[in-house]
């Protein structure tokens, strides 16, 4: 429990807001949370689907491209005028020359209505070619007769002869060099051959890979990529990251599926789905280029960087972090509200006990204190309060009587020796001048005996003069407590030979009797403690108005220590000194070492309303 106590903070106001921040936010925070974990899961299926959805789409329109190129190399192979071409090179008739333009016309205006198609070919069972027309840019050309090509070592031909009649073969990518206005281009076509029923004949088209595979082109600057790969892992279609063929005799130039993508191996097995790498999301769908033959197909590859295919999540993540920043403001707010609620009659309290603790009368209480624990205990400390301060009263009424009857004693004291003791030594003192003058011709032994007893009994009245004084300082009544003070450290150090220094502030206005006259007699015991055991050549009275009346009397002599003083009980003085100064609710400190002098320090609380009326 102490362990745990050292961590926790130490104001209530801090652990009434952790209190509400784990009793409230945290099983928020825990819900939140938990909703975040489902639904970064659901937006991250969804990305998944949409990136299927989009692959399944762009395989479905090359699929429909390739059933396009499937059944036109069936009607081409139903044209009337090849079928008729055909019969007449069957019978061995010679003379085919117009049945193979027809043919050939055919073609070209086959091609000119579909521009994907870059070559279409009849071939005989040699591997000779009997028509041919290819296309450009700028429309289809019917090849001569002088030009035609024998093809029987090319491999696309060999493919096709090793088909039964009625079948169709699908090549992956081969690039064709195509003839420009400036230079020979290498561009990419893929071959769809058909073996003719009833023959070793067969017709051959070469279509623009371009064409086909337009909707998977990469677009410029674009951080995903579109791709096609063979069941070998060749790449039949690639964005600019991958390696680029350079040669048309060069297969193996393409890039490889496996040197791009070492842990995507699962796309080759044909079918559908999402591969997750630790920078990639990878989609793949599978398209056969011929729907009858599953043992050849392709499959299309979209390459999708995690930030791009993952914005729904990051924004949400986002969005999310806001909520979560939003919902720990005011989740703070509302808990220093609520703690302001609580703490506002604890502070309240708090600030009427320490100045009732630094001696000021007790507040008003509250006119509304609230229900609770906090109210009662508000409610019992201002009676403990007014009960306080209403002993206080009672005391300080008493303390002032305690003093004023202690100075009327004075008083009476120094009336009863002023007019008394003091009358009769002046009495004295007279008669002793006068018979010293009617013996002024005796013996010079008596006449110096009567001038030594008129100069005792002078000094003696001198000093009781001084004792009334002291006894009933009459200029404290006269002038007020900052003249007194004055007058007693002037005179004080007059008789004791000081050189002094006196630092006296004036007072707004003149305390109330009691403490005038507490400050005074306890600078006065301190001035004749000074006189009398310090030895000192110089000292200083100095006189304060702040928080109160601060008195220093301060000396150079020889100074002693005080907690031996104390325990010698030789300090009766000191003692007076601070009891004085307690019974007022003040302070006397007193700081002395020897050798290096005394400093007496006095503190009593005093207010302008206690002033004199």
């Amino acid at each position: 429990m102490t362990n745990l106590q050292r961590y926790l903070p130490r104001g209530l106001q801090a652990r009434l807001i952790l209190v509400f921040f784990v009793v409230v936010l945290l099983p928020l925070v825990g819900i939140g949370l938990y909703g975040h974990f489902f639904v970064t899961q659901a937006l991250k299926e969804s990305a998944f689907a949409r990136a299927t959805r989009e692959v399944h789409w762009q395989a479905q329109q090359v699929v429909n491209t390739l059933e396009s190129a499937y059944d036109n190399l069936q009607s081409l192979g139903n044209l009337r005028s090849l079928q008729m071409l055909r019969q007449t090179i069957a019978a061995g008739e010679m003379d085919a020359n117009f049945l193979r333009e027809a043919v050939a016309h055919d073609f070209a205006i086959f091609a000119a209505t579909n521009l994907i198609y870059y070559r279409i070919s009849f071939v005989n069972a040699e591997g000779r070619e009997i028509v041919r027309v290819d296309s450009d840019e700028n429309g289809p050309n019917i090849i001569p007769v002088e030009q035609l090509l024998p093809l029987q070592d090319w491999a696309p031909f060999q493919k096709v002869a090793a088909l039964s009649p009625g079948e169709i073969f699908a090549s992956s990518l081969d690039l064709a060099r195509v003839p420009n206005a400036d230079q020979t281009s290498v561009v990419p076509v893929i071959h769809y051959g058909l073996k003719l029923p009833n023959s070793a004949d067969s017709i051959i088209t070469s279509l623009y890979a371009s064409e086909v595979f337009d909707s998977l082109t990469t677009e410029e600057n674009s951080a995903d990529s579109w791709s096609l790969v063979d069941q070998g892992g060749r790449f039949l279609l690639y964005s600019e990251r991958y390696l680029q063929p350079t040669d048309a005799d060069a297969p193996e130039a393409f890039a490889n599926l496996r040197a791009v993508y070492p842990d995507a191996q699962a796309v080759l097995s044909g079918g559908f789905g999402i591969i997750e790498t630790e920078t990639q999301v990878l989609a793949y769908n599978t398209i056969y280029p011929v729907a009858a033959d599953n043992q050849h197909f392709w499959v299309i590859l979209h390459d999708i960087p995690k930030e791009v295919i993952f914005a729904d999540i990051a924004a949400f993540h986002t969005t999310a972090l806001l909520f979560y920043a939003g919902a720990l403001v005011t989740a703070l707010a509302l808990a220093l509200l609520a703690s302001d609620h609580i703490l506002n009659p604890l502070r309240n309290l708090q600030r009427a006990v320490e100045s009732f603790g630094r001696g000021l009368p007790p507040t008003e209480p509250p006119p509304v204190l609230p229900q609770d624990e906090i109210g009662a205990l508000t409610a019992a400390f201002y009676d403990m309060a007014a009960e306080l301060e209403r002993k206080r009263l009672q005391q300080r009424s008493l303390i002032e009587q305690l003093i004023n009857a202690q100075e009327e004693e004075r008083k009476l004291v120094a009336y009863d020796l002023h007019d008394g003791l003091l009358q009769q030594m002046v009495g004295a003192r007279f008669h002793l001048l006068n018979s010293r003058r009617s013996h002024n011709g005796d013996s010079g032994t008596d006449s110096e005996s009567l001038k030594r007893g008129c100069d005792v009994l002078s000094e003696a009245i001198v000093e009781g003069r001084r004792i009334i004084e002291g006894l009933h300082p009459t200029v404290l009544d006269d002038l007020g407590l900052v003249a007194a003070l004055k007058e007693l450290a002037e005179t004080t150090a007059a008789a004791a030979g000081w050189d002094i220094e006196v630092d006296i502030c004036a007072l707004p206005c003149e305390p109330d009797r009691t403490l005038s006259v507490t400050l005074y007699r306890i600078a006065q015991e301190a001035l004749n403690n000074a006189r009398k055991h310090a030895d000192a050549s110089r000292i200083g009275v100095c006189l304060r108005n702040h928080s109160g009346l601060r008195l220093i009397v301060s000396d150079n002599g020889q100074g002693f220590d005080p907690q031996s003083v104390t325990v010698e009980r030789r300090s009766f003085g000191l003692t007076t000194m601070q009891e004085r100064a307690s019974l007022l609710e003040g302070t006397c400190t007193i700081e002395s070492q020897p050798d290096h002098g005394t400093i007496v320090s006095i503190w009593l609380p005093w207010k302008e309303e206690e002033a004199v009326s």
